[in-house]
């Protein structure tokens, strides 16, 4: 699995086309196979995107 900070997920989403703001960035997300988690780092918290691998059966 890889991790995405939101500034590369939103990178992504712009060059799609999608609105340039926390809502549209994150429903984008979402649909395109992405788990949002958040980490702590240093007193600061810090929001991480992981791309989710489809299952081959």
């Amino acid at each position: 699995m890889q991790e995405f900070t939101y500034e590369q997920v939103r990178a992504k989403a712009l060059k799609q086309g999608i609105r340039d703001n926390k809502v549209h960035i994150g429903l984008w997300a979402s649909l395109n196979n992405y788990m949002k988690t958040k980490k702590k780092k240093n007193g600061k918290v810090t929001t991480y995107y992981i791309a989710l691998q489809r299952l081959a059966y």
